[in-house]
């Protein structure tokens, strides 16, 4: 069977994060075929027996969701199975939920059943996440083992999960990035990671070669076995390091994907280009102040000619707050 005869459905962009969960929480996503975009919509490959429509996914009313297996193995009274999340985030055979006060009490068997109904090895409770190494608070409520593998896009990130963020919300930006690398460019990855943005540019895209910088050890560690594991090694150049001391000044493009006072690493970023080329440069934005804070904080800080090509949301960060990025060229 051709690529072009497997299952797809197509979504706006807009929807693209809610699909996906949806995909993942009835095991309808094929994970050996890619998520592409085209133009404004996501074409999520779906597996050959899964439930779906032309536009959006749909299941059969008589299959239970696994949300409502969920609420009939809990034995809490309904004031506070009202209170369970219906949302979650399963990071390769890791599940990672957030529990209201109230149901603290109840975790361990929580954590058992979202374990068995949605297949986890382990579930973990998910909190903030901390300082500029980006590390994550968790509680583990079901099981041991943190460390997996999760495919994505035919890539394997390689992580602990109760060490390193892993953000499905992030995964159209992780697309883009795969698409906008042009081939035989050089490119440095600033806040690098496990290997969120190098991966997709090195293994969709052709970049001569891509430095991904990053400080954090643990992250670093995962980052260079993720290069063997996707067979980028040829590519994607790991150094662990600030990224302020790392000399560079040939790069064609810059991806800045952090969140923490970006501005404040905008000269290195120009150091790196030497005078032109493309900066993916991440924020945080207050909705009533989008785009305009954004454009005044590049004005402010950005000390050569640019511009602006596109200022895009990503996925909420707070309250009235996103996380976005702009795409400018020198």
């Amino acid at each position: 069977m051709n690529e072009k005869d497997h299952p797809i459905i197509k979504v706006p962009k807009r929807k693209g994060q809610k699909t996906l969960r949806k995909l993942k929480e009835e095991d309808n996503l094929d994970p050996d075929r890619m998520i592409r975009s085209e133009g404004d919509l996501l074409i999520f490959p779906v597996k050959e027996d899964g439930d779906l429509s032309d536009e959006e996914p749909e299941f059969r009313e008589e299959r239970i969701k696994p949300y409502e297996r969920i609420l009939k193995r809990l034995d809490l009274p309904n004031s506070k199975k009202d209170k369970l999340p219906e949302n979650w985030e399963m990071i390769g055979d890791v599940l990672l939920i957030k529990l209201p006060e109230g149901l603290f009490e109840h975790k361990d068997q929580i954590g058992k059943v979202y374990a068995d109904v949605l297949n986890a090895k382990t579930v973990l409770l998910q909190g903030m996440i901390k300082g500029k190494k980006r590390e994550p608070e968790v509680e583990k409520i079901y099981g041991e083992d943190t460390e997996t593998i999760h495919l994505e896009n035919r890539i394997r990130y390689k992580l602990d999960t109760s060490q390193i963020m892993f953000s499905s919300g992030n995964i159209d930006e992780r697309i883009r990035m795969s698409e906008a690398v042009e081939k035989d460019e050089t490119v440095v990855d600033m806040f690098a990671g496990i290997g969120y943005f190098s991966l997709p540019m090195a293994v969709h895209g052709e970049p001569e070669k891509v430095y991904s910088l990053e400080i954090n050890p643990t992250a670093f560690r995962y980052l260079k076995e993720n290069v063997k594991l996707n067979k980028v090694a040829d590519t994607v150049e790991p150094r662990h390091l600030d990224n302020r001391n790392f000399t560079f000044s040939n790069a064609d493009r810059v991806v800045m994907g952090y969140l923490h006072e970006t501005w404040s690493y905008l000269d290195k970023a120009l150091e790196f280009l030497d005078g032109s080329g493309f900066i993916h440069y991440h924020t945080r934005s207050v909705d009533s102040r989008y785009p305009e804070d954004v454009k005044e904080e590049l004005d402010h800080n950005l000390e050569t000619e640019f511009k602006i090509l596109d200022i895009r949301r990503i996925k909420s960060y707070a309250p009235h707050v996103f996380h976005v990025v702009a795409d400018i060229e020198l």
